[in-house]
Formats: C-alpha cells, sequence, structure tokens
C-alpha cells in the first residue's frame, strides 16, 4: 500500500480517514534530443519527466582533431537517474556530461549545443 492512513475528523466520528502521499519533490521536465546545436533539435526531439533522482542531462560530444585539440560535434539531450556532471574518454571521443533539477528544461540551459 502506497502511503499512509490517518484519523481525521470531529470527535466522535469513527472510520474517517485521510491517505497522506510521501512527498517525493516537484518533478522536473525534461527535454530529449539525439542531435541538439545551435539551440535546437535536429533529430529525436521529445521530452521525459523525473520524479525523483538527479534529473535532466546534458552530454557533450567532442571529437579529438589531428591538429591536437577536442572540436565540439553535438550534444545530447535526456533524462538519467545516476546522472553526474563529469568528463568521459573513449578514444578519440570526449563526451561532457552534466546534469540539473528544479527547472523544466533546464538541460537545455547548459552545454556546447546552446551556442
Amino acid at each position: 500500500m502506497f502511503g499512509h492512513q490517518i484519523p481525521c475528523g470531529e470527535r466522535g466520528m469513527v472510520g474517517s480517514f485521510v491517505r497522506l502521499q510521501p512527498y517525493l519533490g516537484a518533478n522536473t521536465l525534461c527535454m530529449v534530443c539525439k542531435n541538439f546545436k545551435k539551440g535546437q533539435c535536429l533529430q529525436g526531439k521529445g521530452n521525459c519527466t523525473m520524479e525523483q533522482g538527479p534529473g535532466c542531462r546534458t552530454r557533450d560530444f567532442f571529437l579529438f582533431s589531428e591538429k591536437g585539440r577536442w572540436n565540439f560535434n553535438h550534444t545530447e539531450l535526456d533524462c538519467y537517474d545516476f546522472c553526474m556532471s563529469s568528463n568521459y574518454y573513449i578514444g578519440d571521443l570526449k563526451i561532457s556530461s552534466f546534469c540539473c533539477k528544479g527547472r523544466d528544461f533546464c538541460n537545455k540551459y547548459i552545454g556546447k549545443g546552446k551556442e
């Protein structure tokens, strides 16, 4: 059973109950996009809702160039339960992750894809 029941009402009323739901905090609406560049979703646009947990995720993808620097390729936006800010390297690919919550579509406003 979800939540708790407590007696409610005036003196002498038996069997009246109010159901209390546990407070989970406000839901955060996140933008979903497989290819986000210059503030526009080019592929896979949608949204998701985070009810609890870390929230909205932004991942910037970079490719290592022959000139010895990281060049921005694209941004991906989604919801993720175990999100943490980090840089992840796989050969010539770098993925920078950012997380946010508490403001709807907050992941649209961070990362390189907004530029």
